[in-house]
């Protein structure tokens, strides 16, 4: 296992067939998340999907009540098949609940607006797709206002993510 200067983790894989491999992998991943962080952190799987033909992921999750958390994402395609792509980010339960609680309400007003010829929005052409297109533009400054306060409501969080993000990727260096 190597780490690039993107902070993307490389995990190289044995020979075999590729579902069985990637499988094996990430047991073998999720067995060194739980021996490092089981005792104190809250570690949760989703179920392995099927390899796709060029593509496949999963993530796996470290959380420590709402404001604390990590996401690692694995990641694999054919075109590099002896190579599992690791990226470890920051991931809460309290900032996914802040995004979706602001952007899905901005986006379903702004589609709202397009739709029914609401100002600022009435200038976009049909029905259908003054809805969407209204949904996309009231996506961008949704994103904007959950990141602020995001970042406002988990200031305090924000160094023992840090932390646990570093800690995280210790246990891939080894």
């Amino acid at each position: 296992m190597e780490e690039n200067d993107d902070e993307i983790i490389v995990y190289n894989l044995e020979s075999g067939e590729t579902q069985v491999v990637l499988q094996n992998a990430t047991h073998n991943i999720l067995d060194k998340l739980k021996k490092k962080f089981g005792n104190k952190y809250e570690i949760s799987s989703d179920e392995l999907a099927a390899v796709e033909k060029e593509y496949w992921s999963h993530n796996i999750k470290i959380r420590q009540g709402n404001k604390i958390g990590a996401e690692v994402s694995l990641k694999w395609v054919q075109t590099l098949p002896s190579m599992l792509k690791i990226e470890v980010d920051e991931s809460s339960k309290m900032g996914n609940y802040i995004f979706l609680g602001i952007i899905i309400p901005f986006m379903i007003l702004g589609g709202y607006m397009g739709s029914n010829d609401i100002e600022p929005l009435a200038f976009l052409p049909g029905r259908k797709i003054a809805g969407a297109l209204g949904a996309v533009i009231a996506f961008i400054p949704a994103t904007i206002l959950a990141s602020i306060v995001k970042s406002l409501l988990l200031k305090d969080a924000k160094q023992e993510n840090a932390k646990l993000i570093n800690e995280v990727r210790e246990v891939f260096k080894m």
